[in-house]
């Protein structure tokens, strides 16, 4: 077993009996994932994957049939079993499961709270509670994201990967972007570029030419690109499993004075916050104070991206968002090993000015690891 999976699973079992609970049950999730190795979220309903990590004793990861000699060869559990019925719950399988753990009276923790949520069928999780009656289920929302908030060396490593490749694809695709191509055809090229490059899973929103500046999730939907028009993309990709998520922009003909100020400003009060992020610092405290400097702008807004997102960053890890989110509202306090996203962003008729950057939380100082420039590229024409 690799040494950062017995330590996951070594976590696991301490927040456990920290919390009194006896196991964790988790359902075809991230969470599973992150605890059994297995490269990624089973995406077919009919056939999910149940992982069960006692406190005591070896987990079993109970998988579909057809899915068994993936199980074995990519996870780290060793006790690997199977079922073979489509779209119900195994419930005689994770009844043996439960049995040979001695959990049928355990308190087993589950995907119930904060941000979670179960990858299968609320009706067939109804099935395996009814199933398991004298078993108590509650939440592990809070233990589940205490330990995936702090990173180890490795998902750092993995964290840095993918966002090196992600910068590389940015600049490659806006730099190549001229007027007469569409918006669709620039985000296809980054996506081809971080695939080239290595990483899975790559995805792009753009926002390009004018009308679309709002548009913070767009998908590009063919849009002719034209001299003036601001092209803006925030793209990820995977690495190991760790995802990236920034983006950044250019302007076909070369930005005018009006773009080059507000992108400046923009990154300003980024920095502001990326060194804000230290160990003992409360996000509400960050985005307090990026929330203010962005109402204080004095730009001709058309939106407020990051007011309108409800937040100014976010977690970042083996999903795109996760907890803490950089707003008034968590109190999350940042300790070292966390990674966040600073993204405070507006919107104006001459374009999308949002500099995000990817940072590392440590006792050395905030460490930026989405490397690519800020300043507004000049597209030929």
């Amino acid at each position: 077993m690799p040494r950062d999976a017995q330590a996951r699973l070594d976590r696991a079992r301490a927040a456990m009996a920290q919390t009194g609970l006896d196991a964790l049950l988790l359902l075809n999730s991230t969470n599973l994932v992150y605890l059994s190795g297995y490269p990624a979220v089973e995406r077919t309903l009919a056939r999910p994957h149940y992982l069960v990590v006692p406190r005591h004793g070896r987990p079993a990861f109970l998988v579909h049939e057809g899915r068994a000699a993936e199980a074995r060869k990519y996870g780290w559990i060793e006790d690997v079993r199977t079922y073979r019925e489509l779209s119900v719950a195994p419930l005689a399988e994770l009844g043996r499961v439960f049995a040979d753990l001695g959990l049928r009276r355990g308190r087993i923790g589950c995907e119930l709270g904060f941000d979670q949520r179960i990858g299968i069928p609320f009706g067939e999780f109804e099935r395996i509670r009814a199933d398991l009656a004298s078993a108590r289920f509650e939440d592990a929302s809070p233990l589940l994201w205490r330990l995936r908030m702090i990173k180890s060396p490795a998902d750092l490593a993995a964290l840095r990967a993918a966002c090196r490749i992600t910068a590389e694809a940015l600049e490659r695709t806006i730099l190549a972007a001229r007027a007469g191509t569409t918006d669709r055809a620039a985000a296809i090229a980054v996506q081809g570029h971080m695939t080239g490059a290595g990483a899975s899973d790559p995805w792009v929103a753009i926002a390009a030419g004018r009308g679309n500046y709002d548009l913070a999730t767009g998908v590009g939907h063919g849009q002719v690109l034209e001299p003036g028009d601001m092209v803006w993309m925030d793209a990820g990709c995977t690495v190991e499993g760790f995802r990236s998520d920034f983006g950044r922009a250019g302007v076909i003909g070369g930005p005018n004075g009006d773009q080059t100020d507000a992108q400046r400003q923009i990154w300003e009060i980024t920095m502001e916050g990326v060194r804000m992020a230290r160990p003992g610092v409360p996000v509400r405290d960050i985005a307090a104070h990026l929330n203010h400097r962005v109402a204080t702008l004095g730009l001709p807004l058309t939106s407020s991206v990051s007011g309108l997102a409800g937040r100014v960053g976010h977690g970042l890890g083996l999903d795109t968002t996760e907890p803490p989110h950089v707003s008034e509202q968590d109190p999350t306090v940042l300790e070292a090993g966390m990674v966040i996203t600073i993204e405070p962003g507006v919107a104006t008729e001459f374009g999308m000015f949002h500099v995000e950057h990817d940072v590392v939380v440590s006792a050395e100082g905030p460490e930026v690891i989405s490397v690519a420039p800020w300043p507004l590229r000049s597209i030929p024409t």
